[in-house]
């Protein structure tokens, strides 16, 4: 419900003046995405900086991305939760519009992963150690943002990558000098 009441105060109040994504100038704001592992629920936060190679109009993004997100596995002798921390760097092509409420991009991320998977045993007389998994994780992602006030915007990506991962984020994001 409240947060129906925040989208309904941004839309309302937002202004006439909207900008899409800008060289130059930080993006960064913080996502939840759907995890396709089940129904994972992941937080995350994402960081760019705009720029532009030579004398072009083609716009560029690189930052940081951080996700994490938790899910647990119920077998008959055992249960099993799972904890992940992602932490790498992004770099994005953004692709110009006419209509200047709209940034859609194509990126590519490059982070570690830290996983941990912690074992409940069911039956009397075993036990196992916490595992830790992960390792270098490459994906691909597409998204867009509609600008709603001159310097905050919805966000929406789509990611696919290695270890199995891939999710759809929604959020927000703000632009700052």
């Amino acid at each position: 419900m409240i947060y129906k009441n925040i989208l309904f105060f941004l839309l309302l109040t937002s202004s006439v003046l909207f900008a899409q994504f800008e060289n130059g100038r930080n993006n960064f704001g913080p996502s939840v995405g759907f995890s396709f592992l089940g129904s994972a629920i992941q937080l995350g936060f994402n960081h760019e900086y705009g720029f532009s190679l030579g004398n072009n109009n083609k716009s560029f993004g690189v930052g940081g991305i951080f996700r994490y997100f938790k899910y647990s596995e119920n077998f008959i002798n055992v249960s099993t939760d799972y904890t992940d921390i992602l932490l790498g760097i992004q770099t994005n092509y953004h692709f110009n519009l006419s209509d200047e409420k709209i940034d859609p991009f194509l990126g590519v991320v490059l982070a570690y992963d830290f996983g941990f998977a912690d074992y409940k045993i069911k039956t009397a007389g075993y036990s196992v150690n916490e595992e830790k998994y992960g390792g270098v994780w490459i994906g691909v992602h597409a998204g867009l943002r509609y600008w709603i006030k001159e310097n905050i915007a919805l966000s929406t990506r789509i990611g696919f990558g290695t270890l199995s991962y891939g999710a759809l984020d929604v959020g927000f994001d703000y632009m700052i000098n």
